[in-house]
C-alpha cells in the first residue's frame, strides 16, 4: 500500500474513534443541560449587551455635552456621498473661478493692447493735461471694477477734451 492511502485510512480511523469516545463518554441527560446552559449564556449575554448600551448612551451624552460646550466643530457627521458631492462642488467652483480669472486677464490684455489705450498713453507722454489723460488711460486700459482703477471714469467728450484729441 502506498503511503498516502495509509495516511487517509489512519486519519479516518482516528476521527471515528474520537467520535465514538465523545458519544460514549457523554452522559445521556446532557442534551437538556446544554439548553439550560445556553439559556444561562444568553441571559448573561443580554445583561452584558444592556450594560454596553447603557455605557454607550452615557458616552454619547458626555460627548454631546462636550460638543455643546466646545464649538470646535459643529458640523454634523458627513456621509461618503455628501463628502463627494461637496468635493465636486468645490472643484467646480474652483474651475469656474479659474476660468473667470483667465477671461478677465485676456480682456485686460486686449484692452491694454488696444489702439485707444496706446493712443492715450502716447498722449500722456507728450501733453501737459495729465489729469484728463490719466482719466482716459484708466478708462481705455483697465477693466471696470478691477482693483487697479479706483474710480470708473466715463469718457466725456466735451469742448475741453475735443481740443486735446
Amino acid at each position: 500500500m502506498e503511503l498516502g492511502k495509509k495516511a487517509i485510512i489512519i486519519g479516518a480511523a482516528l476521527i471515528t474513534i474520537g467520535g465514538l469516545t465523545v458519544y460514549l463518554l457523554m452522559p445521556k441527560g446532557q442534551a437538556m443541560d446544554t439548553t439550560s446552559k445556553h439559556q444561562q449564556h444568553s441571559d448573561a449575554m443580554q445583561a452584558a449587551i444592556t450594560q454596553i448600551e447603557q455605557k454607550d448612551a452615557s458616552l454619547k451624552n458626555d460627548a454631546s455635552n462636550f460638543s455643546q460646550s466646545s464649538s470646535l466643530d459643529t458640523r454634523p457627521e458627513m456621509t461618503h456621498a455628501a463628502f463627494l458631492a461637496e468635493a465636486e462642488a468645490r472643484r467646480e467652483e474652483k474651475m469656474e473661478n479659474k476660468a473667470e480669472t483667465e477671461r478677465r486677464e485676456k480682456l485686460l490684455k486686449a484692452k491694454q493692447n488696444s489702439v485707444e489705450c496706446k493712443f492715450w498713453k502716447q498722449q500722456q507722454k507728450t501733453t501737459s493735461a495729465a489729469a484728463k489723460i490719466e482719466e482716459k488711460i484708466n478708462y481705455h486700459c483697465t477693466l471696470p471694477g478691477s482693483s487697479s482703477s479706483s474710480a470708473q471714469p466715463t469718457p466725456e467728450l466735451n469742448q475741453s477734451t475735443a481740443g486735446v484729441n
